[in-house]
């Protein structure tokens, strides 16, 4: 029988702790790991890229929309600098990765080789956790601390530098059971008692639903709560998931970034409950702060530390989110009578009426274009909504004012949108692989910009390589049109390079890619190419010219 390795032993205890697939590089098929994935596993499945980048973006799709840990393995040094970013995206967006790098011989580490470096010091800005292996027998441990590590709150991604030489060790270990774990309780009664009777107590509440509802599943219960209640609901900035649905009639929006706009849509009400949200919105001097003195703040978090560290609060806990507001609902039906119930009803048809209104101006604030007419990114998100399959998943990497995706799109599913609150360009094409790859029965749409595509365009050839049914919508706007996250004005927006001078052919580069793809500019011809794409099996591109004066 041939020997058993460290590497071997490595496979072996990510197996047991669920890995069905590990995301790479071309560089990363070296690693003695993968070598071992080749020889000995019919369970796990290596997944190249053309850049480590691509790999850690698809790992994290895969985690968002599996709810597994993403596994990604890299090559030494270079790997882990160029897949920086994904790890940056990952511990803001609060998604379990665990990341494997191959460090060089132990024997000759302090001679200071090539593709050497210190990768634990490297990883730790945008780690939860790091370590690097010093023998074989520690692997079971160290890889059961790295998932225990990614799974727990806050979740994100922790690092491993793996020497090669002690992975090619001959070893007699064997692997470690993962544990069962008990699921984190509700908030304690005396916080939900005096939740419950601020609420009741309440003229004009509401809800900031936040990404750790999609993430921990709390959806339906926060859903139930708002019902009762008849409040609005809003979503924290830059959505991660479905924390409410979008269609519902007390949805009132996506809060923006723009803390001004922000602060005057909380205008008015005096008690909020904040649950589950992590983006921090923290106000320059010249800015108003998100929720203004005198109001009534009640926050719920699973991770510790989030609940009152930026907001001024006068009520907050950690625990389960959905056990919470189930008993947080039962509390409030204990303590209330007919007339508040009578007035909780009252209150819901005047929110649902103003939502209603509110979405009708913007209806008619959008215009009905003529078939000659440009194509505005409004009317693109509203044709690919009627046009795409019912089961299809979105993943998005585009942040608008104009037309925020998450609010344009018909989202009720848990597990039909997908984004990332880090702001880095590039991610959405590479994490639509990833969704596919956890959901191989779905067509996954993913909407991104112009300057994203051209971060990473490699991905769609892992698109094509595997034959993923993942199509990719271009918002074009030569550049003009800035999609990504910009915190604040840029001070010589002159020095912007726009997309037109040349133009971008963006279909010669997805076909250059085996990627066939249509461009479009005009409402003609609009509705033809986004049925020809979702006919045409595999993955395609859509170049779709954006005017936003349409």
């Amino acid at each position: 029988m041939p020997e058993y390795l460290a590497s071997h032993l490595l496979l072996d205890q990510l197996a047991a702790e669920g890995t069905r697939f590990i995301f790479g590089s071309l560089g990363s098929a070296d690693s003695p790991l993968i070598g071992a994935v080749l020889e000995m596993s019919a369970d796990i499945h290596y997944l190249a890229a053309l850049h480590e980048e691509i790999a850690g973006s698809m790992a994290i799709g895969y985690a968002q929309a599996s709810g597994r840990p993403g596994v990604v393995s890299l090559p030494a040094a270079t790997g882990l600098i160029n897949s920086l970013s994904s790890l940056y995206n990952a511990i803001h967006a609060r998604v379990p990765l665990i990341v494997l790098a191959d460090q060089q011989d132990t024997q000759i580490l302090n001679d200071e080789p090539p593709l050497w470096g210190d990768l634990c010091e490297l990883a730790k800005p945008v780690s939860k956790w790091t370590c690097e292996l010093k023998t074989a027998s520690e692997i079971p441990r160290l890889v059961r601390r790295a998932f225990h590590e990614a799974n727990s709150p806050p979740k994100g991604p922790v690092f491993m530098s793996l020497p090669i030489n002690i992975l090619l060790e001959p070893t007699m270990v064997r692997t470690i059971k993962p544990p069962q774990t008990s699921p984190l309780g509700a908030a304690d009664q005396g916080f939900l008692r005096k939740a419950a009777k601020a609420l009741v107590g309440a003229q004009k509440p509401c809800i900031i639903v936040g990404n750790e509802v999609s993430a921990y599943k709390a959806r339906r219960e926060v859903v139930t709560l708002a019902e009762v209640i008849g409040c609005p609901v809003f979503s924290e900035p830059m959505p991660t998931g479905v924390n409410f649905p979008n269609r519902h009639p007390q949805f009132a929006g996506v809060l923006p970034l723009n803390l001004p706009k922000a602060n005057a849509l909380m205008q008015g009400f005096d008690c909020i409950l904040v649950i589950g949200m992590q983006t921090r919105m923290p106000a320059r001097p010249q800015d108003p702060p998100l929720i203004m003195a005198g109001t009534y703040v009640i926050q719920l978090n699973v991770e510790p530390g989030l609940s009152g560290r930026s907001l001024p609060c006068d009520l907050t806990a950690n625990a389960d989110i959905g056990e919470s507001l189930s008993r947080l609902r039962a509390d409030i039906q204990l303590i209330v009578d007919s007339s508040w119930v009578t007035a909780a009803k009252t209150r819901a048809v005047q929110t649902i009426s103003i939502i209603s209104k509110r979405r009708e101006l913007q209806e008619e604030a959008s215009g009905y274009p003529t078939q000659e007419s440009a194509i505005s990114l409004s009317w693109l998100l509203r044709l690919v909504d009627a046009v795409r399959p019912q089961s299809s998943v979105i993943v998005n990497d585009l942040v608008s004012d104009t037309a925020d995706p998450f609010e344009t799109l018909s989202l009720e599913n848990s597990s039909s949108y997908f984004g990332s609150n880090g702001g880095i360009a590039g991610h959405g094409p590479a994490a639509a692989l990833g969704v596919q790859w956890a959901s191989p029965e779905s067509v996954v749409v993913c909407i991104t910009s112009d300057e994203s595509i051209l971060y990473y365009p490699q991905a769609l050839w892992t698109a094509a390589h595997y034959g993923l049914h993942v199509k990719f919508v271009v918002v074009n706007s030569l550049g003009r049109t800035n999609y990504n996250v910009r915190l604040t004005p840029s001070v010589r927006s002159e020095a912007r390079i726009f997309l037109d001078n040349p133009p971008l052919a963006f279909t010669e580069l997805s076909r250059a890619m085996r990627v066939p793809g249509v461009t479009v500019g005009q409402m003609v011809d609009l509705e033809l190419a986004l049925k020809q794409m979702f006919d045409t099996p595999g993955p395609f591109l859509l170049d779709v010219h954006i005017d936003e004066t349409a």
